[in-house]
């Protein structure tokens, strides 16, 4: 509320400040991008968990008593999320330009190591190949390492998907869908 600012357009007077608000309405929490960038990092890096990272957070706003700290864990769980779908977004070429959507997949990664053909597959893999049907199987995971860790949520009722069926994952809808047919069947 500064005197002479639109006060529709608060959320950039925030960004413009380098601050990523914890609420989209109603505003009284910040994070710092450099805060949520090292977040990403110390996770991806460290495998340091949400709960320690918020520990260190509360340590460095009062390292004295940082049990006095006010309690912002679900902000910082909720607005990671924007933010590391934000980053995504901006890697693929959608972040700068909010008409676009990257549609299906839109947001996957190529990978080099998957057998496609025309790519890394001879032009004669079909006759060569076949007795190692499972070697030249394209697939889908959900990490580098091949596994989907992670995969089960405490409360899926609650997940909002920011970017359903535009990553790795297929969209909830078409899933549903698949999965019914096969148990009627």
């Amino acid at each position: 509320n500064c005197p002479g600012s639109d006060s529709s357009d608060w959320h950039l007077d925030l960004l413009r400040q380098r601050l990523f608000p914890a609420s989209i309405s109603k505003p009284q929490t910040a994070f710092t991008l450099g805060v949520l960038d090292h977040f990403l990092i110390d996770a991806l890096e460290c495998k340091t968990s949400a709960m320690s990272f918020y520990q260190k957070l509360k340590r460095f706003t009062n390292n004295a008593f940082p049990e006095r700290v006010l309690d912002r864990y679900r902000e910082l769980m909720r607005v990671s999320q924007l933010w590391r779908d934000l980053k995504h977004r901006k890697w693929f070429g959608f972040g700068h330009d909010i008409e676009q959507d990257p549609g299906d997949g839109g947001l996957a990664l190529f990978c080099p190591a998957c057998p496609q053909p025309g790519v890394n597959l001879p032009a004669d893999w079909k006759v060569h190949l076949t007795a190692f049907r499972d070697t030249t199987m394209r697939q889908y995971v959900i990490d580098g390492n091949f596994t989907a860790q992670h995969m089960k949520m405490n409360k899926p009722e609650l997940d909002v998907a920011l970017s359903d069926g535009k990553g790795f994952m297929v969209a909830q809808v078409p899933l549903q869908a698949f999965l019914s047919f096969f148990a009627e069947n």
